[in-house]
């Protein structure tokens, strides 16, 4: 009985880990994708000019 309790907890610790890594990994390319913005914005309207 007590095994099967630590492989569900186990499991689970596993999907959790998963997902935080998922969410983590959105927030670093959002936040990339967040700083290179005005950089973008600035060549293009510097290269329309």
């Amino acid at each position: 009985m007590a095994n099967i309790t630590t492989i569900k907890a186990a499991g689970r610790g596993k999907l959790a880990r998963a997902g935080w890594f998922v969410a983590l990994w959105f927030a670093g390319v959002g936040g990339a994708m967040l700083l290179a913005l005005p950089f973008k914005l600035l060549i293009r309207a510097g290269a329309g000019h």
